[in-house]
């Protein structure tokens, strides 16, 4: 082509859009790419101009050399913002295309329009490098793979991202200095509207503010959130929600309540008055990818970006408040909290701590949930060691519920008034509730009947819709009214004589409300937290005797002493002193009987609180301090032939327990025959020579009989019947232990 047909060719090409030396003609045998974007949807429906001259772009493409066929407009990402490749559909199809060698060029209005985020307009720069592909906007033409047009194209992707995050600290500053005067505008909670710009009041329907009081107020009676949910099912209370989006903003939408919106209201601080920005904020670790509003994350006050107090009509005070988010973490079942009130027969559960570990003591039930222990496990949990104390449960429950009954009786009048005013205040909420609904159900029907004549009689399309809606809204009216009459039957609105009677004397006899049937375990524990702060416990040893300190809500503490069972007799903290009285009235002559009324009048206790010594008691210390006549009575010969014995008699003479004899009797080892007149009496034959093998047997050794065995020597009866002799003893002896244990008490059950 000769310099004059070349320079009437540049002459026709726009200024801007002369063909590149870095074009080539296998550039041209790819196909050219026009990406289209814009952020938001808004800049798509507002900005048309910017629309209009991406598009454009087509012609840029066709004026540099590519066929219209060859052009390909990749429009996928409009209302995306750029900030991110996640969700570009457009973008990654972009990278896909290039990867696959088929671009080659690239047109955009500007660089910010292909990504705003150097992560992403990096790792397009080096495909476009590695593959040989241009990019080119309004500014020129640049080759990825060209030192210069690389270092351009970073410099300009860098001044992208600079320019998003300068946008976008411009948008927060704004968004943050609005906040911090408490006009922003966001979604408001249950009860409260914006009624014009800047300023937030309460919602103008009654009911809906009833409903939001009701809940404060029974949370702050019930205490957890998972009885204040069961209340309103039972009575059908439902939220009145705004509906904040799409058909019908605005309306009111009356919805069952949930956990999630109880626990929002609850511990949203807007509902004390406090105009709040911030508590939630988003962590970047958090955030997972393709959901843009995940990672967020709720912050302690001190760091909420805004907080203004009063700022807004309040529903509770600030200290109501406080006490609503304490309770709610109180009632977690976590180690170091109290928790909340459950089924079980511990009053004192959450309530018991360690003097030593100064942690709260767990509750553990053995067997039936009647039994149970207070534990403290800091020690074995945390490093292995033994358990640092156990307290039985019934007399540290017994012991705090008397001191709570005596410190309540003061206020048995008080307690009666207030347990009224707080029932007649119930009823009268929960009736005026009902007259609200059925109130609203009586508008939205005539409101439907107007709707219905309103409507011309030949359009019969829209009268039978009418029609239908009209009849749902007169059922709906009706149900509600069979259900008010059924509440008012189940649940008189005011107070009749004697419920008021009733109540006035249950409160006045506090013990007897306490111990009724009707009372549960659950009801206990309230009435104590009402007024216990904690319960301190320090045992002293192994010993009867806990040290218990009651510290009170408001300030006060009463110590005292609990005695609690325990298994063994040479654990009672006054056991010396009781050996030293039966050895003192034992030297005195004193029978058994004698000692245990001695000892019964001077105050002593066996080993349970309530119980009494009898005679077995005094025998058992006598035998274990080597002390005490025995006294041989004459064996009884009536209906016996010679050589024939009692089992009572021969353990006597054989200086046994029965119990073992009575083994021996079940092994075989021994003659024995029922007694006629009594079959559960044993008689056993026994002459001089059995009597002196029985004694031979009672002192021969377990070691002897073993060492026979395992080194193969031959096992004779008698050394036989001495091993398994050796086994029964022992069991015997416990086996006799429990039989006297059993025996101990009289037979009024108040003695051992």
């Amino acid at each position: 082509m000769s310099p004059a047909s070349l320079a009437a060719k540049r002459s026709s090409i726009p200024l801007g859009e002369f063909p590149s030396e870095k074009i080539q003609s296998w550039h041209r045998d790819r196909i050219a790419v026009v990406y289209v974007r814009q952020s938001t949807p808004q800049q798509v429906l507002d900005h048309q101009e910017s629309t209009r001259l991406q598009y454009g772009l087509r012609s840029r493409a066709e004026a540099l050399g590519w066929s219209a066929n060859r052009v390909l407009v990749i429009d996928d990402d409009q209302g995306k913002s750029g900030a991110s490749a996640e969700g570009r559909v457009g973008f990654q199809r972009l990278v896909s295309e290039v990867s696959l060698d088929h671009v080659g060029i690239i047109i955009g209005i500007e660089m910010s329009r292909l990504a705003r985020s150097n992560k992403d307009w990096h790792q397009l720069l080096e495909l476009c490098a590695l593959f040989r592909t241009l990019i080119a906007d309004v500014d020129g033409i640049y080759d990825p793979a060209q030192y210069n047009d690389r270092l351009l194209l970073g410099l300009k992707g860098t001044m992208s991202e600079a320019e998003l995050h300068i946008l976008k600290q411009r948008m927060y500053q704004g968004r943050l200095n609005k906040a911090r005067r408490g006009e922003l505008a966001f979604a408001l909670p249950i009860g409260y509207v914006w009624q014009e710009p800047g300023k937030i009041g309460f919602d103008p329907d009654e009911q809906v503010q009833g409903v939001v009081r009701l809940v404060f107020r029974k949370f702050t009676e019930l205490g957890t959130m998972g009885g204040l949910l069961r209340y309103l099912a039972k009575y059908d209370i439902r939220f009145g929600v705004r509906v904040r989006e799409g058909q019908g903003k605005g309306a009111l939408s009356w919805r069952q309540p949930n956990r999630m919106t109880l626990q929002m209201m609850l511990k949203h601080p807007i509902y004390a008055g406090a105009y709040v920005f911030g508590r939630r904020q988003e962590d970047p670790r958090r955030q997972q990818p393709g959901r843009p509003r995940t990672g967020r994350v709720v912050t302690e006050p001190a760091d909420w970006l805004a907080l203004i107090p009063d700022h807004v009509p309040a529903y509770i005070n600030w200290e109501q408040y406080e006490a609503n988010l304490a309770r709610l973490q109180a009632n977690r079942a976590r180690a170091e909290a109290m928790g909340a009130v459950r089924e079980g027969a511990a009053l004192l559960a959450g309530l018991v701590a360690c003097v030593r570990c100064d942690c709260r003591m767990v509750v553990h039930y053995a067997g039936s949930s009647d039994r149970h222990t207070y534990e403290c496990t800091q020690l074995r949990n945390n490093h292995g060691g033994p358990m640092c104390q156990h307290i039985p449960g019934a007399c540290l429950d017994r012991y705090v519920s008397q001191q709570v009954l005596a410190a309540l009786e003061p206020a048995a009048l008080e307690l009666s008034l207030t347990a009224t005013e707080r029932l007649q205040q119930e009823r009268d909420e929960l009736t005026r509730m009902w007259r609200q609904r059925l109130e609203r159900a009586g508008y939205e029907a005539e409101r439907a009947a107007r709707q219905y004549h309103a409507v011309e009689p030949e359009n019969r399309l829209v009268a039978r819709t009418l029609e239908r809606a009209w009849e749902e809204k007169l059922a709906e009216k009706q149900r509600l009214e069979e259900e008010y009459h059924r509440f008012l039957r189940q649940q008189p609105r005011v107070l009749s004589a004697e419920e008021r009677a009733a109540i006035c004397r249950l409160a006045a006899d506090i013990p007897a409300l306490w111990s009724a049937p009707t009372t549960t375990a659950a009801d206990r524990k309230e009435i104590i937290r009402q007024v216990v702060e904690r319960v301190v416990v320090d045992a002293e040893g192994a010993t009867e005797r806990v040290r218990v300190s009651i510290h009170w809500l408001g300030g006060g503490r009463t110590d005292g002493m609990v005695i609690r069972p325990i298994s063994r007799l040479a654990d009672l903290s006054y056991y010396p002193e009781l050996c030293a009285h039966v050895q003192a009235l034992t030297s005195e002559g004193l029978s058994a009987m004698a000692i245990a009324r001695r000892l019964n009048e001077a105050g002593y206790q066996p080993l349970t609180e309530g119980l009494r010594f009898g005679e077995q008691g005094i025998k058992d210390i006598q035998r274990n301090l080597g002390i005490g006549k025995s006294r041989n009575r004459m064996p009884r010969r009536e209906g016996l032939a010679p050589d024939e014995w009692m089992r009572s008699d021969l353990a006597q003479i054989l200086g046994i327990p029965q119990s073992s004899l009575y083994n021996w009797v079940q092994q075989g080892w021994v003659r024995a025959r029922r007694e006629e007149r009594s079959p559960y009496r044993w008689v056993i034959w026994a002459d001089n020579a059995e009597i002196q093998r029985l004694r031979a047997l009672r002192q021969r050794s377990l070691g002897d009989e073993a060492r026979r065995r395992w080194t193969g020597a031959p096992i004779e009866e008698e050394s036989a019947g001495n091993g398994h002799q050796a086994k029964r003893e022992d069991r015997g002896q416990e086996g006799g232990s429990r039989e006297n244990a059993a025996q101990s008490p009289s037979k009024n059950g108040s003695e051992w």
